[in-house]
Order: C-alpha cells, then sequence, then structure tokens
C-alpha cells in the first residue's frame, strides 16, 4: 500500500520533496498559498491546490484528512511565516492526521512547533530533503545516508510479526543488486553470513543502488 503524504509550503525546500518523493511510489498532494509555487509542484503530482493551510475547511476540501504524514515545510523568514506553520499544525492536529514533520529554521523555532503537536522537525539547512523523502516513503526505513552517486545505505527495521528468514534464501546480490551489511540485534552489532537467520525486530543496513534498495525494504515490512 502506497504512503499518503501531504507537502504544506512549496518553496525550494518543500518542492524538492515532492520531486523526490514522486519517484519513490507515494501518493503526493501538495499544497501552497502561492500560485506559482503550485504550477511548479504540478510537474510531479496531479494532486497540487492552491489552498490557505491555516482554514482548516480548506485542508479538509484538499483531502489532507485523508493523508497518513504530513509535512510542513513553511520557512520562518518573518513572524508571519512561523505564525502560519503553528497554525498549521494546529489544524492538522484537529483532522487527525498521524504523522506531522515540520521545518524549523531556528532551534527555538523547532521547540515551538514541537509544543504545538509537530512530532518531527527538520532543518533544511542540515538534512537534504532526499533522505527525509526516502524516510517517509518507506515505512519502516529508520535512516537513509547517500554515500556516492545513486548508490546509499538505508537502514531498515524488520516489522515485529516478520517470519524469520534465512539470510540465504533473500538471494539479495542476485535478486536485488544489494548487499545486507550489517544487523542490530538488541544492541548487538552482527555481520551478516550465508548461516545468518533475519528477526523480527533486527535493524539491518542494506547498501546498493537506491532504485533496488527501495524494492527490498518493503519484504521486511510484511506480516504473517
Amino acid at each position: 500500500m502506497k504512503t499518503n503524504v501531504a507537502i504544506i509550503g512549496l518553496s525550494r525546500f518543500g518542492l524538492n520533496l515532492v520531486e523526490t518523493l514522486s519517484k519513490l511510489n507515494v501518493d503526493i498532494l501538495a499544497l501552497d498559498v502561492d500560485k506559482e509555487s503550485v504550477k511548479k509542484a504540478t510537474d510531479f503530482t496531479p494532486n497540487a491546490f492552491v489552498i490557505d493551510s491555516t482554514d482548516l475547511d480548506a485542508l479538509k476540501s484538499a483531502g489532507v484528512s485523508n493523508v497518513e504524514h504530513a509535512v510542513v515545510a513553511i520557512g520562518q523568514n518573518d513572524q508571519t511565516n512561523l505564525a502560519a506553520s503553528v497554525l498549521t499544525i494546529t489544524k492538522l492536529k484537529e483532522l487527525g492526521v498521524k504523522k506531522i514533520t515540520a521545518r524549523a529554521d531556528d532551534d527555538d523555532y523547532a521547540k515551538i512547533l514541537k509544543l504545538v503537536g509537530a512530532d518531527v522537525t527538520v532543518s533544511p539547512l542540515y538534512i537534504a530533503s532526499e533522505r527525509i523523502a526516502n524516510k517517509i516513503a518507506s515505512k519502516n526505513v529508520i535512516d537513509y545516508f547517500n554515500i556516492v552517486n545513486d548508490y546509499a545505505v538505508f537502514e531498515v527495521e524488520i516489522s515485529e510479526d516478520f517470519i524469520p528468514l534465512p539470510i540465504i534464501d533473500l538471494d539479495t546480490r542476485t535478486k536485488y543488486k544489494v548487499n545486507i551489511l550489517l544487523i542490530n540485534r538488541n544492541g548487538i552489532s552482527l555481520v551478516p553470513n550465508k548461516d545468518t537467520i533475519l528477526k523480527p525486530n533486527d535493524h539491518i543496513f542494506i547498501f546498493g543502488e537506491k532504485k533496488f534498495v527501495s524494492k527490498i525494504t518493503s519484504i521486511f515490512n510484511k506480516s504473517k
């Protein structure tokens, strides 16, 4: 099942998120009060709308109540935009959005945004939008590290109801063109070999081309 994500605020940071998510099999709702910004977003998603995100009815009409994850990507270059971020988060909470990630351009702003309901705050000055997008797109991806060009390491958490599976049965190199580099199990790091069995709640580190890694991560989110 696809992840449903709303990106609210389509400046460079928000638009980059939309572009990256569009390549990761995610349903995207892109929203901004600025018409030109919304027009740019239509290159990556058909669901882009001009709305005031502080207006609860406007958010409902756009379908925000149906998303699992909302990213408030509004920049805080002035107090008006900070107020817009705060009000947007409170409206998203009212709509029952399960997870809210908010852009914070200052440490003090991050504290404020968490107080009003943001689950996670991120700074585009320190965290690349691509890294955030990959974490959002795959529910069991804990972290993502770009190595060079299209190669990356994904830290993936295996679901708690995953059926134990011998690593040799996955045949990751042949089937997926990736390598499982390391397993963290109950705080202990293990280097896998042909006899290793993958278990529920393991954290595994997978290396390979991004397009192939994203195909294998869903396997570890499957239940019995």
